[in-house]
């Protein structure tokens, strides 16, 4: 009797393994033949998933990326304007862990080069802006536009300067550069 594989976990791992791959070594190492050595199948099972290299990227960052949405939205439930977004922009810099700001950093460095990551990336960021004007404009910010682009620039800074320093910078640093942030936007 054939034995019996849990497609949905399967792909979950599959997807999981890409995600691995690419904090630990960027998305040029993901590669079919990686993520099949990750999840201990071969090449062809991996490809009876995915149709190639694109779907697998596409499939395994859109799942990683609506997850965080998802974290990012439960956050905010029931709040809004400045609550919410504090929640929300505390959510994305200090909760974490050094392996989701490593994949960050992987996506947004591989994505001028490829379209899929690229396009996912989009996907993500024009869901992140839309939210953060959102809750500045019911904040009664005067300059939504102007201060998405403050907090976003903090956000990506934060990610991107743990890397810079060689290990991310610790939470009550994190902490009180928010509040810094938080004072600047008069929020």
């Amino acid at each position: 009797m054939p034995r019996q594989v849990d497609h949905a976990a399967r792909l979950a791992a599959i997807e999981d393994a890409v995600i691995a791959i690419a904090a630990e070594a960027g998305f040029d190492a993901v590669t079919v033949r990686a993520v099949a050595g990750r999840v201990g199948a071969s090449t062809s099972v991996v490809t009876h998933y995915v149709g190639g290299r694109e779907e697998l990227l596409c499939n395994a960052v859109r799942r990683e990326l609506d997850c965080r949405r998802a974290e990012a939205d439960s956050r905010a439930d029931g709040l809004d304007g400045s609550a919410a977004l504090r929640a929300v922009v505390e959510w994305a810099v200090l909760s974490p862990t050094e392996r989701s700001h490593r994949f960050w950093l992987a996506l947004v460095l591989s994505a001028s080069n490829q379209p899929t990551l690229r396009a996912e990336l989009s996907r993500f960021n024009e869901w992140w802006v839309q939210r953060i004007k959102h809750f500045l404009r019911e904040a009664g910010s005067a300059d939504p536009t102007r201060a998405a682009d403050l907090v976003s620039l903090f956000v990506d800074g934060i990610v991107v300067s743990g890397f810079d320093a060689g290990e991310p910078w610790t939470l009550d640093r994190r902490t009180r550069l928010l509040n810094d942030v938080w004072e600047a936007l008069s929020l």
